[in-house]
């Protein structure tokens, strides 16, 4: 396993297919784009299928992956923030009042090397991160379940998780 101590963590979802294509099509396209700001190449997770979780009634379920991102010198969390945002929007995405609507794309950064934050416009690491299987799993295959997250293992945090199993992997040509 890498050495990720110094990595960005940032999970990946889509449930609305996007001009890419579908779910899956827009999560490796937009890992595609998180190559970008990466100063090496980054660690995907495998691909997740999940049902969706807190969201409205008929929600089609969600595609998520986790990816390990190297920033550069220069890169803040805010700045990275923004970069996700960009990205998002680049793939269609429509920021709605409704909690938890579908979309084309979510990118969520987990956490950022040697950052905290608590502000209106981040919080790291991530306030839900660690309540939800489709992140955990993920996370877990490319970090280990031994990788830190509010005092506590992400093994720990799987192991305390009331969500249910995820649905599958899915299975990808090998491109990434």
């Amino acid at each position: 396993m890498a050495d990720l101590s110094r990595c960005a963590f940032v999970a990946l979802g889509a449930n609305l297919p996007s001009a890419a294509g579908t779910p899956l099509t827009t999560l490796q396209r937009a890992v595609d784009a998180l190559r970008a700001h990466s100063a090496a190449p980054p660690v995907v997770s495998p691909y997740y299928e999940s049902d969706p979780k807190d969201c409205p009634p008929l929600s089609p379920r969600y595609c998520n992956a986790v990816v390990a991102l190297w920033p550069r010198a220069d890169e803040t969390a805010l700045s990275l923030l923004l970069k996700l945002q960009r990205i998002e929007a680049d793939f269609g995405r429509v920021r709605s009042s409704l909690v938890n609507a579908a979309r084309t794309l979510d990118l969520d950064l987990l956490t950022f090397p040697n950052a905290s934050s608590n502000t209106t416009q981040l919080t790291l690491p991530h306030p839900r991160a660690h309540e939800r299987r489709f992140v955990l799993e993920p996370w877990i295959a490319i970090a280990g379940a031994a990788w830190p997250l509010h005092q506590r293992t992400l093994g720990q945090w799987l192991e305390a998780c009331g969500d249910p199993p995820l649905l599958r992997v899915i299975e990808t040509d090998g491109a990434e």
